[in-house]
């Protein structure tokens, strides 16, 4: 019995536990409910935005705080019609993470806040995903909770600060003149394109400009102070012997200073002036030249009046009894006889010839005659030509007995004549051109600049991104034009002077065909007008000045693009035999203007523009004609005529190297 009781006792005791325990299971159960829950809303309510509870039994989403989404919810696969479809693989790879097993995760999506009306009103939307598991194996997620929050102004804030910090870099970097930005003690923090190509950067962040200061440099050394409250400008010339740099620069030094008036920068604006005072001294040269003609055309006067007065003259006087002619060399001194027919033979297809025939009629009167005759005073094969004055003179009865008069040789006389007048009309042409070049480069130079300057007046005034864009857009246009019509001059400055030379190199011509082609396909802004290129061969090694003949295309390209409305402009290239040669014919062919058959062989002189209203200077195709003779080539233009079209071409002798 008593046995019976302690066993019975026993388990009462080991029930009692069992309960005690499973009571204190539940109890910890609903405090784990308690603290996770406690944990998502302590989430949500320091977000303050919307809450959205998805369950995982149903895929039903509905709102918990906010009106995120329709007060009846919607399914998991209804949700995805509202994200933009680029962003639809995001949020499904944010509910994978959760569903693998992630305490928590995050995406961005944009979210059509319109609905079912499908307006496309996209906002950007911060998702924060918490998973719920269920309390009993804590490893099968029940509920997810989405903590979301619209950063759509945030987000489009960034995008157009960016977008600002982007143009404003591409504006630094194609700036046409080197910029350079140093602190307060001189050290370099950036440079664009520009300086780096001036200075020869080997990199982009090339060491050695940043080992010493902008007050170390020989440059600025005697010359900037750390107190320079001004603009500093001056011109010198730039050595850099460590990185072969020699050249004539026009510099201006800017200093910055922040809201309290304490120097925080400075700026540095250098531009490559060599080529200009090259083209300076060109035209001193010019000048010079031009003084030296017009002192020989004084000179060549000066000579023609001396030949005047000390002219080759002779004296003659004829007797029409004896048909005889007789020549003095001083009045008094018979030179030599000579008989009419004789005389005759002398003189070509001229009246005076047969003025000797018949005499008395010829020779009633005064004459001055210029004619054009073999000479008879001396050997030689040359014509002569000799002025012949003649007075008739008569007996004591009254009768004409023969003429008398003087031959002068008048051959150099004449060619001195022709000479000046040669010499006078190279001037003239030469003082023409130089008013043509001046008033062309007057016109050109300032037609762009106007554009610059006009419209960066009007940039400040601009309100929104849009018009700020397209008035930046007419500026760099306008620079871009400039900066072409500058290149022309200097490249035609170095073509007369001699200092270009082509240079062919191994160089891949598909590779730098299609470059080209790249780029020029940015400058074709007419919708009207299909840019082609016809590129046939993958590779095409061979030697050839890969620059210069890229200079040759854009000046086709950039001919074509001012005189077609529409249609196509297309360029290309094949392997072409010339003269036994084996070469690269290159071509641009477009459906503009196209150019009648009397002008197209003047098209490559210098200044030719077949049209006064199309903006140019006219030296693009002279230029490319310059480089083509210079590489041993040929160029050319096809046309059928007014507005057929044109096809410009250019020939230029390469092998192609046989690769493996």
């Amino acid at each position: 019995m008593q046995i019976l009781i302690v066993i019975l006792t026993l388990v009462v005791i080991i029930i009692g536990m069992i309960l005690n325990r499973i009571t204190l299971y539940s109890i910890r159960k609903n405090t784990w409910r308690a603290k996770d829950m406690a944990t998502i809303m302590q989430r949500t309510l320091n977000d303050n935005n919307y809450v959205v509870r998805l369950k995982l039994q149903n895929h039903l989403a509905y709102n918990l705080y906010g009106d995120f989404l329709p007060a009846n919810g919607m399914t998991f696969e209804q949700s995805l019609e509202y994200i933009h479809p680029d962003d639809r693989h995001f949020y499904s790879e944010f509910i994978i993470r959760l569903v693998k097993g992630a305490e928590s995760s995050e995406c961005i999506f944009r979210w059509d806040s319109s609905l079912d009306k499908h307006e496309e009103q996209w906002r950007y939307i911060h998702d924060i995903g918490i998973v719920e598991y269920d309390y009993d194996d804590k490893k099968t997620p029940i509920n997810f909770y989405c903590i979301l929050d619209d950063q759509t102004d945030q987000i489009l804030t960034e995008k157009e600060e960016r977008e600002l910090t982007d143009r404003y870099r591409k504006l630094f970097e194609q700036s046409i003149v080197g910029q350079a930005f140093y602190d307060k003690d001189g050290h370099l923090l950036t440079a664009n394109h520009k300086l780096r190509e001036i200075l020869k950067f080997k990199t982009e962040d090339d060491p050695f400009y940043h080992r010493y200061s902008l007050f170390e440099l020989p440059t600025f050394r005697y010359i900037l102070r750390k107190d320079l409250t001004d603009d500093l400008y001056f011109c010198t010339k730039t050595v850099m012997y460590e990185r072969g740099v020699n050249c004539y620069s026009e510099i201006r030094i800017h200093p910055i200073f922040n809201e309290d008036h304490q120097l925080e920068f400075f700026t540095l604006y250098m531009r490559d002036v060599t080529q200009e005072r090259e083209l300076y001294q060109q035209d001193k040269e010019n000048e010079a030249s031009l003084q030296r003609t017009n002192q020989a055309i004084e000179q060549y006067e000066t000579e023609l009046k001396y030949l005047m007065e000390n002219v080759d003259m002779h004296f003659f006087r004829t007797s029409f009894e004896k048909r005889e002619v007789t020549f003095y060399r001083e009045m008094s001194v018979i030179e030599s006889k000579m008989g009419f027919d004789e005389l005759i033979t002398h003189f070509i297809d001229d009246p005076f010839a047969e003025g000797l025939r018949h005499p008395y009629e010829f020779f009633n009167e005064p004459k001055s005659t210029l004619t054009h005759m073999r000479p008879f005073f001396h050997d030689s094969d040359e014509l002569e030509w000799t002025f012949i004055d003649s007075i008739p003179y008569y007996d004591e009865n009254g009768k004409q007995t023969g003429t008398y008069g003087v031959v002068r040789n008048v051959t150099d006389l004449i060619y001195k004549q022709e000479q000046l007048k040669e010499e006078t009309e190279r001037a003239n042409q030469a003082g023409m051109r130089k008013s043509t070049f001046l008033a062309s480069m007057s016109h050109e130079i300032r037609t762009p600049l106007n554009a610059i300057v006009g419209f960066s007046d009007v940039l400040a005034t601009m309100s929104t991104p849009e018009e700020r864009e397209g008035i930046i857009q007419v500026i760099s246009n306008n620079c871009d034009m400039l900066l072409r019509l500058v290149n022309d001059i200097l490249a035609l400055s170095s073509l007369e002077s001699g200092d270009i030379i082509v240079k062919p190199t191994r160089t891949d011509f598909a590779k730098c065909f299609n470059s080209v082609a790249t780029s020029l396909a940015q400058r074709i802004k007419n919708p009207k007008i299909e840019f082609l290129v016809e590129s046939p061969y993958p590779t095409y090694i061979t030697t050839i000045d890969g620059g210069r003949t890229q200079q040759i295309v854009t000046n086709f390209v950039t001919n074509a693009i001012k005189y077609t409305q529409q249609g196509h402009i297309k360029i290309g290239y094949e392997q072409q035999m010339r003269q036994d040669k084996e070469g690269l014919y290159i071509y641009c062919e477009d459906t503009g203007a196209g150019i009648p058959k009397e002008h197209q062989g003047k098209v490559f002189d210098r200044f030719v523009k077949l049209n006064d209203f199309v903006q140019g200077t006219g030296l693009g195709l002279s230029i490319c004609k310059l480089i083509a003779d210079n590489s041993g080539g040929e160029i050319g233009v096809t046309s059928e005529g007014k507005d057929c079209g044109s096809t410009f071409w250019v020939w230029i002798p390469c092998k192609q190297e046989i690769t493996e």
